[in-house]
């Protein structure tokens, strides 16, 4: 797993959404739910199997 921290995810998601990742590579992009751990994130899983967990600290 790779985490990557980001100071505004939601605009990470929405680039990776518009890019068409997700349906070009048939990879696994998920919500930005709010974590109950004071973090909002998204996973990403590469087409290699890697899990990216890309996020941004919700305080």
């Amino acid at each position: 797993m790779m985490h990557l921290l980001v100071e505004d995810v939601d605009h990470w998601h929405q680039r990776i959404a518009q890019a068409g990742v997700a349906e070009k590579y048939a990879v696994r992009l998920s919500k930005v739910p709010d974590q109950p751990w004071q973090m909002r994130d998204f996973t990403l899983q590469d087409p290699c199997g890697v899990l990216w967990r890309i996020g941004q600290n919700s305080s």
